[in-house]
């Protein structure tokens, strides 16, 4: 058992070795030799996971999520529950479209610290966002309009709650295909 063990660790050792060998051989390559396809990927890559970690785009992130969380909630208390309870639908669609809005200044402050390649490469997928935002935002406008009523229509809210909810997974869907396309 204790052979097996200690094998077990030299080989691990050995791996390892042989790992930092190969790197610090790499590390010594003339940079004519670095931009291969695989740098390039390596370089969106890095690009997307700088994306991910920038301040703008991390509190744009967290407010889609507070957007996705208020619509899946609003929808919950509608859909097949009778009467809305219209305190609460209003609070629910003021919160939502303050963190739509957050999202949209967050997401337009990420873009002006970016390069100007950077948003010519990007420019089918920020048009593809502008549309989703803008169809969100007649959803919110809906949702709003339906919840100043008296007696808001449950159905109608259930239905636009689930369609800013769905509007929403989507945009999250999208952004994810891109980034794993990417990786």
């Amino acid at each position: 058992m204790k052979t097996n063990t200690i094998s077990a660790i030299l080989v691990a050792l050995s791996l390892l070795a042989f790992g930092a060998t190969a790197v610090t051989a790499q590390e010594g390559k003339p940079a004519a030799q670095a931009t291969t396809p695989d740098k390039d990927k390596d370089k969106v890559s890095h690009d997307a996971k700088m994306m991910a970690q920038e301040p703008h785009n991390v509190l744009a992130m967290a407010y889609h999520e507070s957007l996705c969380a208020f619509a899946k909630a609003l929808h919950g208390q509608t859909v097949g529950a009778g009467p809305v309870n219209v305190e609460f639908a209003r609070a629910a669609v003021v919160e939502m479209r303050r963190s739509f809005d957050q999202m949209k200044k967050q997401n337009e402050a990420y873009m002006e610290t970016i390069s100007t390649e950077v948003r010519t490469t990007t420019a089918p997928m920020m048009q593809e966002l502008e549309t989703h935002r803008a169809d969100l935002n007649a959803q919110l406008t809906a949702l709003e309009e339906e919840v100043k009523l008296e007696t808001p229509d449950a159905k109608k809210v259930a239905t636009l709650a689930a369609s800013v909810h769905t509007r929403l997974d989507s945009m999250s869907k999208a952004h994810q295909d891109k980034m794993t396309m990417k990786n």
